[in-house]
This record gives structure tokens, sequence and C-alpha cells, in this order.
């Protein structure tokens, strides 16, 4: 079983917003990864929230093509995978509609691997990877185009206006973002202050 991760995080601001947490982009080998609002929640002034999360990785696409900033995504499939044995899987075009299919043992452990099929439409589609049953990162489909993804575990969080899937501006959010280092632990505790920055807290 994987390991859980858990962040505490308290609203000691005055206003009401969304607590949003997002990952680093992996290495990728094509252009155009977008970075999702992977995991939010609203929070009222002195409301306490809990996330949880493990390392459990998955294939993920969505029909959605306009993967400008604040677009929000819908994943349309999810697919279970992992870095060593269930690292690679097909994107195809069947029967009037995109599937993955295939899932199978990638060329290198560490890699995740999304193969496009002849049959895949240019930027019809977008394909990507999620984590914990959430998508975290997407790129626009290509027919024949093989996509490899090398996570980079490591989380961001920020507050403001933010829902789930949404799409970031990564250069704007992580101006106002604190970064997550879990050393040693699994789990963190992390206050927004009256003055609206941050405060890592002590377990």
């Amino acid at each position: 079983m994987t390991d859980i991760y858990t962040l505490n995080v308290k609203n000691n601001s005055t206003q009401t917003g969304s607590f949003c947490i997002f990952q680093e982009a992996p290495d990728v080998n094509i252009p155009g990864i977008t970075t999702l609002a992977w995991l939010a929640k609203p929070a009222h002034p002195t409301s306490l929230l809990e996330f949880q999360w493990g390392l459990d990785y998955s294939f993920v696409w969505a029909k959605t093509t306009n993967l400008e900033p604040g677009t929000i995504v819908k994943t349309s499939q999810a697919w279970d995978a992992n870095l060593s044995t269930m690292n690679h899987v097909d994107f195809d075009f069947s029967d009037g509609a995109y599937t993955f299919s295939d899932p199978s043992q990638g060329d290198y452990e560490g890699n995740l691997y999304i193969d496009q099929t002849k049959r895949v439409m240019s930027n019809d589609a977008s394909v990507g990877i999620g984590m914990s049953g959430k998508g975290s990162f997407l790129v626009p489909s290509q027919p024949n185009m093989k996509v490899i993804m090398t996570p980079k575990p490591t989380y961001w969080l920020v507050f403001g206006n933010f829902e789930e899937g949404e799409i970031l501006d990564t250069t704007e959010v992580t101006e106002n973002a604190v970064k997550l280092q879990y050393k040693g632990t699994n789990t963190m505790n992390v206050e927004l202050t009256g003055n609206n920055t941050w405060k890592i807290l002590a377990n």
C-alpha cells in the first residue's frame, strides 16, 4: 500500500477562498504541458481543512481542447498506473470515441508512457497523468506521438479562487504559493496568516 500524505491547513486570514494544491511539472518529451489545480477545497476564515493523498498514479484524458488558464477540465477516463510494471498505455480513437487500451510495462521504470495511435486527431483531446484519482497534467493530443512523462512529486499550496481541474498559470500562482516539503514526515501543518502569508507549523 502506498504511503499516505496529510496536509492540515488553517485559514487565519480574513478572506474566504479555496486552498489549492498543484504539483511541479514532470519532465516531458513534448511541448505544451499544462498544470491543473489538482486538489482544491473552499475555506471560510478560521476554517481548518485536511487534504490526504497517496502516490497512486493514473493515466487520464479529457475531451477538453482549450488548455488555457481558467478552463475547468473534466477528465473522461482514468486508468490506474504505476512507475514500474504498469507505466505504458495506448490512446486510440475507436468506434467513434477515444479510449485507453493495452496497459503494459514501459521501456524504463520511473516514466509514464502514452502511445497515441494514428487514429488520434491533432488537438482534438488532451492526454496526461493524475495522482490519487485526480488529474494533474495534460498535453494536446497528436497522432503517432508517444508522450513520455517523468513525474517529480513536489507539491505547492496556494490560496485564492480555484476549482479542482482548473488549468493554472503556474508563473503567476507560484509567486503566492508555498512549497510543501515533506522531509522525514508524511504530515504537514500550514497556516494562512492574518496578513496573507504562509506559516509552517510544527507537527
